[in-house]
Order: C-alpha cells, then structure tokens, then sequence
C-alpha cells in the first residue's frame, strides 16, 4: 500500500491507497458530476460541476493550466481527473482533487493539487489552508487551487499567504471560470460541439447561481477612505490602515472590469502589470493619489489602454495613443478622424497631438469639433506648425468627474465599467 504520490512513477490505479480507501470504486464514488442530485447551489455541488466540466473540456482546461505554467496537459495521452470530497485521518476535507497523467494502458501521476472553493462573501481562510497544505505535503502534492467570488490580477497569485514554502497558491474566481469558457466558445477555440454545449451549460448554471457574482461592492470601508483622501494634499502620506481599505477594492475591481470588457466585448482584455499589485497600488497612491492600470487586447502589447482612478479631483480617465506615419500633420490628423467618425456620439472623446519632444497645445479637442473643422477646411485647432510638420503620436481619451457616485460603493462600481465599455467600443474597436 503507497502511503504518498510519487510523481512520474506512482500508477493511477494505486491512487486510491494514498486515501485509505479499501477499494478503487470508493475513490471513483468520489468523482466529480456534472449535474448532482439535491442542492446545487451549495459549495460541494457547485465546485463539482465546475470540475467535471473542467474535466470534459479539453480547450477549456488546457486554457486555465496554461495560465497557471502548468504544462502537463500538453504530453501526449495526458488526461485530467477530478474528484471531490477526498478525507485524511484529521478530518481534512479540501472540496475536490484534480489529477493529471500521462498514458494510456497505465496511466503514471505527473501533477496532482487540492480545490478549496467559497460562494457567496465566504472568503478563503488562511487557516484552513494551511491544514490543506499539511496533507497536501503528506501526500506529495505541492498545488493549492482556491475558487471564490474575489479576484486577483492573475490565477497565479492568492488571496492569502501562508507560511509553508515551497508550496504553490493558485486561485482563479468563479467571474474569470464563467467569462473564460465563454470566450473559448465566442472565438470558436472549442472544436467539439457537445463541448461546446458544456461550456454553454456551464454559464448558464453559474449566471443563475445565486451565491455567485462578480465584484459588486467595493466594501464597508470604502466611503469613509475615499472621503479622507480626497482632502489630501497630493504628496500627503496615507495611513497604513487607511490603504489596506482600498487597495484589494481598487485591485479586484480593475481585474472586474478586464473579465466584463471581455464578456461583453470581442476583445480579451487582461490586466497589464510588472509585479506585486497590491504594492503598485500603494505606491501610486503614495505618490500622488491617482492609480493607473494598463490593459492589453488580444494578447497584443501594441493594442492598449490605460484607466486612472484620482482620488482628489474625484475623477476617471481612460486614454490611449495612435500613431499615424503617413503625410504631414493635416494629413494624419484628416486619417484619425476618417478612423473614428463613426462613432456615434464624440462631444466626450478629447483628442491631442504630440510633437517631437512631446511638445503639444493640451487643448483636448473634442472629436466632434475636429470633425465640424475638417468639413469647414479649416486648420485642425489641435495642431501647431511652430512645433514641426509631423504629428508624432496623438492622444484619444475620455474623462468622466464623479462626484457622489466617487464615494458609492456601488455606484462607483457602475459608472466606472460603464465608462470602460464606452471607451472600448467607441475608441479602441475603431482604432486600425
């Protein structure tokens, strides 16, 4: 009888003496279901049908352990199983099991880790999951999987710290799960239309979960920080305390809006960053009360935008650059409006030309105007021949003052994915 997973070698057949089970058919009782009987909008059901989707869908797991640098469901003859609900002596019950091997006629183990999900604002507990991680390190897994309805930046970050090393916190949240699988769906990624219809199956299931949501609040202590910051200075330094009340909203609420831009975009729209979030954020706010976040689209560096939260003025701006290399200043203002006339309503979109030594008027012209002038054949009023013959980069953005909705917490939450939208698809699904 194994005792511990030994990676590579262990046979998937002896898994179930890893558990204590006295036969392989109670680790099988243990799989996951798609669709189990009784409650199900309950924890244990709910990650159940998540993992045996997970587990049917090869795009769509092979999509999710990418993210995460596991790359074992690339060999060949890899599969996937899940399992839920698996005890140890102590009582230890993480909420499912997912498994991945390799080979056909006796499959070998190459990668193994623990599921702990949360619905509803059940958050994840640091010290449940260091009694997970106790197990896992019994049995040889090294991966920790958390679910929940918080985001993080990316599903290779956690929620939580723990104090074991050497030990992997991953975390992926039931928005990013749902928007993920219906992204694969909408760029046709998912060959097999019974997949196809899992998947479908999948966010029809989780959109009429009741204990499941994306970010709808930006917390209790948000009014009150919003409020005090507003009346510092700019190089004012903020109270440690006063940051922890913010920085994971500002944080998760970001990542909301890449997940919302996606679902109700073409684009994929990710969460640019270098490091450590939470700790940009502190030091933007530090420096000089305003957070900016950059997203990408497509995976494409070149395609991106930028979002700035000011917390004095009480202000949103979104912006982005274009460049356009052909004819003289005129002429490449003439193609930018040809770009974006189509638009619809433009009073809101603020344009500004950059010179060569990024010499430029500031007089955020609306688009509007520009386009009254070109059909008036009158001189762009964004440009200035004093300053050269060539637009290097202009400037698109949009600006949107608050107010009351500022201080909301969940009129924050509205207005600033409203803006968001409005920026993507007037500004950047026109920009060539």
């Amino acid at each position: 009888m194994i005792k511990k997973i030994d990676f590579g070698k262990t046979p998937f057949e002896d898994l179930y003496h890893v558990f204590k089970y006295n036969a392989p058919e109670e680790l099988e009782n243990k799989k996951a279901r798609l669709f189990p009987s009784g409650n199900t909008d309950n924890e244990i059901a709910t990650i159940s049908i998540f993992l045996a989707s997970l587990s049917a869908v090869k795009e769509y797991r092979e999509e999710l352990f990418n993210d995460l640098g596991i790359t074992k469901l690339r060999a060949r003859n890899a599969a996937l199983h899940v399992f839920t609900e698996l005890d140890n002596d102590l009582g230890d019950r993480p909420d499912g099991l997912i498994v991945i091997t390799s080979g056909m006629h006796k499959p070998i183990i190459e990668w193994a880790g623990f599921v702990e999900a949360k619905i509803k604002d059940n958050p994840i507990e640091e010290e449940q999951i260091e009694k997970y991680a106790d197990f896992a390190k019994e049995i040889g897994v090294k991966d920790i999987i958390t679910v929940s309805n918080q985001l993080v930046t990316n599903p290779c970050e956690s929620p939580i710290k723990i104090k074991k090393r050497s030990f992997n916190l991953c975390h992926w949240s039931w928005t990013y799960l749902k928007v993920t699988g219906t992204r694969l769906v909408r760029n046709k990624q998912v060959k097999d239309e019974d997949h196809v219809y899992i998947l479908k199956e999948l966010r029809r299931y989780l959109d009429a979960h009741k204990k499941v949501s994306n970010y709808v609040n930006m917390g209790k202590e948000w009014k009150e920080s919003v409020n005090k910051i507003h009346s510092y200075s700019t190089d004012q330094r903020i109270e440690p305390e006063l940051l922890n009340n913010i920085v994971s909203s500002i944080q998760q609420e970001e990542k909301d809006i890449s997940l919302q831009l996606t679902d109700r975009t073409d684009f994929h729209v990710e969460v640019i960053t270098k490091g450590n979030r939470a700790e940009e954020i502190e030091k933007m706010l530090q420096k000089a009360k305003i957070v900016t976040t950059n997203f990408m689209l497509n995976k494409d560096k070149k395609k991106n935008f930028s979002m700035e939260i000011d917390f004095i003025r009480q202000k949103v701006k979104f912006h982005t650059n274009v460049v356009i290399t052909k004819g003289k200043a005129q002429a490449q203002t003439t193609s930018l409006i040809t770009m974006l006339e189509d638009i619809g309503a433009s009073t809101h979109v603020l344009v500004n030309a950059f010179y060569l030594r990024n010499k430029c008027k500031n007089n955020d012209v609306a688009l509007s105007d520009l386009i009254d002038e070109r059909k008036n054949g009158d001189q762009y009023s964004i440009l200035e021949k004093s300053y050269g013959d060539e637009i290097k980069v202009f400037e698109l953005k949009t600006e949107d003052l608050f107010g009351k909705d500022f201080r909301s917490v969940k009129n924050f939450i509205v207005k600033i994915e409203n803006s968001a939208y409005r920026f993507i698809s007037q500004v950047m699904a026109n920009i060539k």
